[in-house]
């Protein structure tokens, strides 16, 4: 079902919330402030939510042996309820400026707590088992070029081509993450046993 989920729910969901504009001046919230685009976002905010929150504890969970990882369970939390509320406040700056900045700002914090929490898991995956986590700490460098890159490209504004990328991105990356955390702990099993 999680495959399902992170391979072609959440991406549906979240080209579907991005509608057909121009990605690279639009963003989620201008599009998905008015009917029916702001359900199609709840929805997809909600899943992506879910998916977070489940594949998160999965894998940090499961490492709990042999790192420390309590803030970034309590960060990814506190990004997913930063989501969720920015999913409940509207945006219309032009009608409820405090409301529209207030809506931006947990969206934005929520992307930089999640990628900073994940960061600092696979980095202390990485100083573990350096051969094992390479890949993964090698991808989230690079969707650091990426969204740097789509930053400059677009004059510094958040636009629906970056948050596109880093949702499918994140989706792919948790899921390599959890695979390669699988990967470590069987290891270390097998090595308990002999």
């Amino acid at each position: 079902m999680n495959h399902f989920i992170s391979w072609f729910l959440i991406p549906a969901l979240t080209f579907l919330a991005a509608g057909p504009g121009d990605w690279f001046t639009l963003n989620f919230s201008a599009v998905g402030s008015v009917f029916p685009r702001n359900i199609i976002l709840f929805l997809c905010i909600l899943l992506i939510c879910c998916y977070y929150h489940s594949c998160v504890n999965r894998s940090f969970l499961q490492v709990t042996d042999y790192i420390s990882v309590k803030t970034e369970l309590f960060l990814t939390n506190i990004s997913i309820f930063l989501l969720i509320l920015s999913a409940f406040l509207p945006y219309r700056p032009s009608i409820q400026p405090l409301v529209s900045f207030l809506h931006l700002a947990a969206a934005f914090s929520s992307t930089v707590i999640f990628y900073t929490a994940i960061t600092v898991v696979n980095l202390k995956m990485y100083a573990l088992e350096p051969k094992l986590f390479s890949l993964t700490a090698a991808l989230m460098m690079f969707s650091i070029f990426i969204s740097i890159s789509l930053l400059i490209l677009c004059k510094f504004l958040i636009t629906s081509i970056l948050e596109i990328f880093l949702t499918l991105f994140s989706c792919f990356w948790l899921k390599l993450l959890d695979q390669r955390i699988d990967r470590f702990i069987r290891r270390k099993h097998m090595i308990a046993r002999i």
